[in-house]
């Protein structure tokens, strides 16, 4: 059932990425620190709807929230400043230069490798030889796929001096640490409500905060067009769906194989990306080759480790 819910966050995440790069094909889709609160905004309003509907029917989650230590709050604040905050933006800023189906192949490479190794010092835990041969797999897809510069992408944004696969590393860095966040937040009795709920508030204030700071006034959204606006609700409903069953997904199996299972993604984001973007990207043969063995590498782990 774990390894169904890891899989469950990649379709979620994946629609989460491929949906913010529709949003930001519109006229007036915003930057990359207006995307990244909308998306999140909305994703926390949706959850709580969604809370308020299952409380009409008995289902009562705020006693999950009472009985919290402080520690864990305190991890699942870092959790959400290393993932919602620094992953989301490093992966925003990557989709925008690159496209979503190398960002996600790039990310989604090195997140296990970073993970794996993290979870091994920081959590004790032992993968073993195969676990190790078959995230060694998923890196050498990476590889793969970003052997050469991105053809067939369309760059929306501004290029920094930074090059887009260097932020989908960065952001699959700051992934795997918030993922070791979550799983000693999970030890001390941390749930998927409560910290799917925190880490969003965690990440929401960071950029209520910076854009402030940065702009001297909290309407920085009201520009932005419906049809970017629809696309990021949809991508935020994708975000749910990843994050609630990928943080379910750590109360069942172990953190490094959550991780590698839920990286399934860039084979799923090269499908959704021939199905929403072909005007903006194209997927060819490396691409494909690169996605493969990190799905392949995802499939033997959870199969055999």
């Amino acid at each position: 059932m774990g390894g169904l819910l890891a899989l469950l966050s990649a379709v979620g995440f994946t629609s989460h990425t491929v949906f913010t790069r529709k949003g930001l094909m519109g006229k007036n889709a915003g930057n990359i620190w207006e995307i990244r609160f909308v998306t999140s905004l909305m994703s926390l309003v949706v959850f709580l709807i969604g809370a308020y509907i299952a409380s009409l029917y008995g289902i009562d989650i705020t006693q999950e929230f009472r009985d919290l230590s402080f520690l864990a709050i305190l991890l699942l604040v870092l959790q959400g400043g290393l993932g919602d905050f620094l992953g989301g933006l490093f992966l925003i800023t990557a989709v925008a230069q690159i496209g979503a189906s190398h960002a996600s192949a790039l990310r989604g490479g090195s997140n296990p490798l970073f993970a794996t190794i993290l979870a091994i010092i920081i959590l004790g835990e032992r993968p073993g030889v195969l676990g190790v041969l078959f995230v060694m797999m998923i890196v050498i897809g990476i590889v793969v796929v970003g052997l050469r510069e991105h053809a067939g992408t369309v760059s929306l944004l501004e290029k920094s001096k930074i090059s887009g696969g260097v932020f989908a590393l960065l952001g699959g860095f700051s992934l795997s640490l918030s993922h070791i966040a979550r799983g000693s937040a999970i030890n001390l009795g941390a749930t998927p409500n409560t910290g799917y709920v925190i880490g969003l508030i965690t990440a929401l204030v960071i950029f209520a905060v910076v854009s402030i700071v940065k702009t001297r006034n909290f309407n920085p959204f009201l520009h932005i067009d419906r049809k970017s606006a629809y696309y990021y609700a949809i991508a935020s409903i994708g975000h749910i769906i990843g994050g609630y069953a990928l943080f379910t997904a750590f109360t069942l199996i172990p953190v490094w194989q959550a991780s590698a299972i839920r990286n399934v993604q860039p084979l799923m984001a090269i499908l959704f990306t021939w199905l929403f973007l072909k005007e903006a990207e194209k997927v060819n043969l490396r691409l494909f080759v690169g996605a493969l063995l990190v799905t392949l590498g995802v499939v033997f782990l959870n199969v055999y480790v």
